[in-house]
């Protein structure tokens, strides 16, 4: 679970701190910054993970630092409580704005303030899960020096920080962009959600005995659901294939002939249902979308549920006031911009009155 994120100097975001729940839903007006705590902590799965380099568009390239600032150091910091155990992740980055140049001149792992990891002016310092010192040796300063190193049996604790942030899930569903075909299994999920049947099929081969619980879900908010499948559909390909029942005739669609709405609540069930248990971190960027009115708190109630538990964690981006009124008092955090420019951050719970008003209703009449 992901208790704290600072971020300074990326976009809006300036000495910016956010506090984490188990389930969080960040709500403010657009442009006040939400959507950019998803995409730090999207490129920081893509950073950890190695497949980028840090000044990838998906990273931290120059154009993601504060325009209304000249400094060159872009810091992003993540707590991170493992077993109990707070974890720290703090990672520098040196940029050049004139030639779009950067390398990353800090990144750190700690716990108890005592070190895991320490990479300094190309050079990696490891050490032991009992922080007695290990091998030193140079490292790429363009990417995560932290991705490259291997598990080992004395290094436990940095390996489990980087498998929770592998299974941190980031993205805004665009159903209409969904691949029904896909030609191998993917065990990352896209910003998008674009590969979801590459994303499903990788979690089948894990997790089936899920599926019966994933399809009973499906069943309640699909007319003539029965199951889904993935069959071969040429060489070293297969196809996501939703069985339906309809006045006692039983046929197949692909996922490419239902619609938006009904692609959207395969995601959203699955990522519940299929990946419960497994140490998935969802950061959800307005998830209702494409949804009726009577689909969202079902499904919202399933993850709420689910979220400390199965789900480790959820972080919830929304305007909706179906979101906005079963989360917000609790578990909502408002992001505003100043007059300066600059993201601040406070509880949603500060905007409730006495006069017995919902949330959502103060939030629209803009008295925040």
């Amino acid at each position: 679970m992901i208790r704290r994120l600072y971020i300074d100097n990326y976009k809006c975001l300036v000495n910016f701190e956010l506090p984490l729940q188990e389930a969080t839903l960040l709500l403010g007006p657009n442009g006040a910054g939400k959507t950019s705590v998803l995409d730090v902590v999207f490129a920081l799965r893509r950073l950890l993970s190695g497949q980028v380099k840090v000044t990838d568009a998906d990273a931290f390239p120059s154009a993601t630092l504060t325009r209304w600032q000249s400094r060159k150091i872009q810091t992003v910091e993540m707590d991170v409580l493992l077993d109990s155990e707070e974890i720290r992740y703090r990672l520098e980055i040196e940029h050049r704005r004139a030639t779009g140049e950067a390398r990353i001149i800090v990144e750190r792992l700690e716990s108890g303030k005592r070190p895991l990891f320490v990479f300094e002016k190309g050079e990696v310092h490891l050490y032991r899960d009992d922080h007695s010192e290990g091998p030193v040796f140079g490292a790429d300063w363009t990417e995560s020096a932290l991705a490259r190193v291997s598990p080992r049996d004395d290094n436990t604790r940095l390996n489990q920080f980087l498998d929770s942030i592998r299974k941190t899930i980031v993205c805004g569903l665009y159903p209409a962009g969904f691949r029904t075909e896909a030609s191998a299994a993917d065990a990352m999920l896209r910003r998008d959600a674009n590969n979801f049947a590459a994303w499903y099929q990788h979690l089948v081969l894990e997790r089936q005995e899920k599926l019966p619980e994933l399809f009973d879900a499906l069943q309640e908010v699909i007319d003539g659901f029965r199951s889904l499948s993935m069959p071969p559909v040429g060489l070293d390909t297969r196809a996501l294939m939703l069985a339906i029942e309809e006045h006692g005739q039983r046929y197949e669609l692909r996922l490419d002939e239902i619609s938006d709405g009904q692609r959207a609540l395969v995601a959203l069930y699955s990522l519940v249902r299929l990946a419960a248990g497994q140490g998935y971190t969802l950061f959800l960027d307005e998830p209702e979308n494409y949804l009726a009115l009577a689909e969202i708190q079902p499904w919202l109630i399933e993850l709420v549920n689910a979220s400390g538990g199965e789900v480790p964690q959820a972080v919830l981006c929304s305007h909706h006031p179906e979101l906005i009124d079963y989360l917000g008092v609790d578990h909502g955090l408002v992001l505003r911009r100043e007059s300066s420019g600059v993201t601040v951050v406070r509880p949603a719970s500060e905007l409730a009155t006495d006069g017995g008003l919902r949330l959502s209703d103060i939030i629209a009449r803009g008295w925040e």
